[in-house]
């Protein structure tokens, strides 16, 4: 029983972590990432025309469209240079508030495209050695122009370059600060060289809206020649990657507690040798066979599952801890939470539990089956 208790409790812990990891990077999507994102259906770049896009605002549901524009590009400053991720936005995207609570330091602003201003990722920002007091000498962005590439066309017009200053520093998640810079939609048009196409159009949601049902709707508007995306589908890679990791824990601790139920096997074994006269006298009083066998399968299942209730009962208490005091640490500097993230789902007890049944149900039928045959033995 205290084997298969501390088994379950710690599947239910681990499979806590899980949940928690999960909800945390759903959390931390939520952040930068709009509830749905329009793109073409070959991933390609998009126009939406001024039809279509009144259409969309017409949805219940829909408070914002943002019209993005997003590449790689290369960044210049004081001998310094970054690969960074360019994202051109529009006054849509600032009129959503996006981003805004993310702003360690500077003004929430960028400009037009005679007058660039940047909201930088905190990783380019140091990286680069930006400074606000810097209003003379602005960072320099340089992009290839494919079309000249493509006739080998090598020379100073090759690239195409524009400039910014950065007004504000942005601190979300590692990945998105060591490579982000936000810049005005018409600045990045300049910058790559195609007017009127979009990478995406980027939803934002009212709080009541339901994201599938209007993505549904979008769906049904655009037709087969663009995708909609969830929140949770512009990263179902990621997502999946949790699942599938979360499912190969619990099987293989359903291996190790199956390991574990052999001192179960090893109990009802020795439990029937040792009951051999009692036996005897059960078959005076004429037991059957199959009530006999259903008794010590039955034994199994109570002392199995009184430690899974056990081990449970543990299980949540030290999740509920670990969610209200923080107990483990992280143990990784300068973390975006401190310690382990725990989410307690219902379906994990569930599972769980059916788990440690099958288990030992399986563990309890060779002492039942031999309990049956001694008893045939003693007649």
């Amino acid at each position: 029983m205290i084997s298969v208790g501390i088994e379950v409790m710690a599947l239910i812990l681990i499979l806590s972590v899980f949940n928690g990891l999960e909800d945390f990077q759903k959390g931390l999507f939520k952040t930068f990432d709009p509830d749905l994102r329009i793109l073409s259906a070959d991933q390609q770049r998009v126009s939406l025309n001024a039809t279509q896009l009144a259409s969309i605002r017409s949805i219940p549901g829909i408070a914002f469209i943002n019209p993005v524009l997003e590449d790689q590009g290369l960044i210049r400053f004081d001998q310094k240079q970054l690969v960074v991720r360019f994202k051109g936005v529009d006054s849509s995207f600032l009129a959503a508030n996006r981003l805004k609570k993310q702003v360690v330091e500077g003004e929430y602003f960028l400009g037009d495209s005679a007058q660039a201003f940047a909201l930088v990722g905190i990783g380019v920002f140091l990286n680069m050695g930006m400074s606000f007091e810097n209003t003379v000498e602005p960072i320099q962005a340089w992009y290839p122009d494919h079309n000249r590439l493509r006739r080998f066309s090598l020379n100073e017009n090759t690239i195409r370059s524009q400039a910014f200053f950065p007004s504000a520093v942005l601190e979300v998640e590692q990945s998105f600060d060591n490579q982000t810079v936000i810049v005005p939609l018409t600045w990045m048009e300049s910058l790559v060289g195609t007017p009127g196409m979009r990478s995406a159009y980027e939803i934002m949601l009212s709080a009541d809206a339901n994201d599938l049902q209007v993505k549904e709707k979008l769906t049904e508007l655009l037709g087969k020649n663009y995708t909609v995306q969830t929140r949770d589908e512009q990263h179902a890679l990621l997502l999946k990657a949790i699942k599938i990791e979360k499912l190969f824990v619990f099987l293989i601790m359903a291996f190790v507690m199956g390991i574990a139920s052999f001192t179960l096997f090893y109990a009802l074994s020795l439990l029937v040798i040792e009951k051999r006269k009692d036996l005897r006298s059960l078959m005076a009083m004429g037991i059957s066979p199959k009530q006999l066998l259903k008794s010590f399968l039955f034994l199994g299942l109570i002392i199995s599952f009184s430690g899974a209730m056990v081990g449970m009962l543990l299980g949540f208490v030290m999740a509920w801890a670990q969610q209200q005091f923080g107990i483990v640490p992280l143990g990784i500097p300068n973390a975006l939470i401190d310690a382990y993230p725990i989410q307690m789902h219902a379906m994990d007890f569930f599972w769980t539990a059916i788990a440690v049944i099958v288990i030992t149900f399986i563990a309890s039928i060779f002492p039942a089956r031999k309990a049956v045959q001694m008893t045939f033995e003693i007649k």
